[in-house]
């Protein structure tokens, strides 16, 4: 197999570094502007290192050492099997550059784009074969997370759905397929407890740290301002538009008018700069906040519970992918043990009652049960 990355930035560097590490036997084309040679040579010293330490025989590491290129050539993506989009979120950035690769490829080479956030029919309107052409959504850090958003347009193939999903599954990541509204969905909803956090911020008289710190039960590792602080304000406050999903509109643009107002007074854009920035601006409150873990597990589950209802995937791997996304300390249904469902109900019924945001619309116990017990 042959798959083409195109961009080695972030994005695009831990994809081919996940695909080059679990694929011993594919080749790859990478597509980089300005830095073929010197990652070249990074990717050499790297293979020399594995072969003096073991970790691949002699043949495999002669193998391994010609089976990639860097080049700013995107003729060199003919050939390939799979092309992989990775470079920032620009829609004209990402349409010429699938223009190119489709000009090079063969009409049956799947073009995968990794966006996060642009209208994915927008980005492929211009290509021929529609039909080979969809989102495939990786996570940062892409070694770290388990799951992959195929994220696939109405004309999309079936066909083509099962390799990306192989693929996928050969790296050792699950595939969650999405379609339609639910396009990125696994993003929105990581969008909607942020903007619930800050919510919660408001409502409980609190700084970000006290509230980082009364619903920290729920999480893992990192909490809903630690994801803010690592994506960043920048890409984080961007326009609620991007995501399609109705009820969501109204707490995803009141979130995205309180980071907007953050950066206006001044909060760095960049990733990692929120908490120190925001440390730095509040005092201690000493809030009482002792609700708040309710009210965040209530939203979580009450998003995930509507999304569930109209996902015609297997709701297994979508509970699970919704887990590992946010990075839940626990599976949903023993969240919902935990919490109960009449303190559920009763947090989201005040809280549409106070905003009236779709977000906190439930739907029947009956629902619920049948899809997280």
């Amino acid at each position: 197999m042959k798959i083409g990355i195109v961009g080695y930035g972030k994005m695009g560097k831990d994809i081919f570094s996940l695909f080059f590490d679990k694929l011993p036997d594919a080749k790859f084309v990478v597509i980089d502007l300005f830095g073929a040679e010197e990652n070249t040579e990074a990717v050499l010293k790297t293979l020399g290192k594995s072969l003096k330490r073991k970790k691949l025989t002699e043949e495999q590491y002669e193998f391994k050492k010609d089976s990639f290129l860097f080049t700013d050539d995107t003729s060199a993506l003919a050939g390939c099997d799979a092309v992989i989009e990775a470079v920032f979120e620009n829609m004209d950035a990402k349409k010429e550059l699938f223009a190119k690769a489709a000009k090079a490829v063969s009409d049956d080479c799947l073009l995968l784009t990794n966006t996060s956030s642009l209208d994915i029919a927008s980005v492929f309107s211009d290509i021929p074969h529609i039909e080979r052409c969809f989102g495939l959504h990786f996570f940062y850090p892409v070694k770290l997370t388990g799951f992959v958003e195929l994220n696939i347009l109405p004309e999309t193939a079936q066909d083509n759905v099962e390799k990306a999903a192989q693929l996928v599954i050969k790296s050792g990541k699950k595939p969650v397929v999405f379609k339609d509204e639910y396009h990125i969905y696994l993003n929105q909803i990581l969008a909607c407890m942020v903007s619930h956090a800050i919510y919660l911020r408001e409502i409980f008289d609190a700084t970000v740290a006290e509230i980082n710190k009364a619903v920290e039960e729920l999480f893992a590792i990192a909490g809903p301002f630690d994801v803010l602080d690592s994506v960043g304000l920048g890409l984080m406050a961007g326009s609620p538009d991007n995501f399609r999903i109705e009820r969501n509109k109204g707490l995803l643009s009141y979130g995205c008018k309180k980071m907007n107002g953050w950066i206006a007074e001044g909060c760095p854009t960049k990733t990692l700069t929120f908490l120190d920035y925001m440390s730095e601006q509040e005092s201690t409150t000493n809030a009482n906040c002792s609700k708040a873990a309710l009210y965040m597990a209530a939203l979580i589950l009450n998003e995930t519970v509507n999304a569930a209802y109209e996902y015609s995937g297997n709701k297994t791997v979508f509970l699970e992918a919704v887990q590992d996304t946010l990075g839940l300390s626990e599976p949903l249904s023993a969240c919902l043990e935990k919490y109960g469902t009449e303190d559920i109900f009763a947090a989201l019924d005040e809280l549409h009652r106070i905003t009236g945001f779709g977000s906190y619309v439930h739907m029947d116990k009956s629902e619920w049960d049948s899809i997280l017990r």
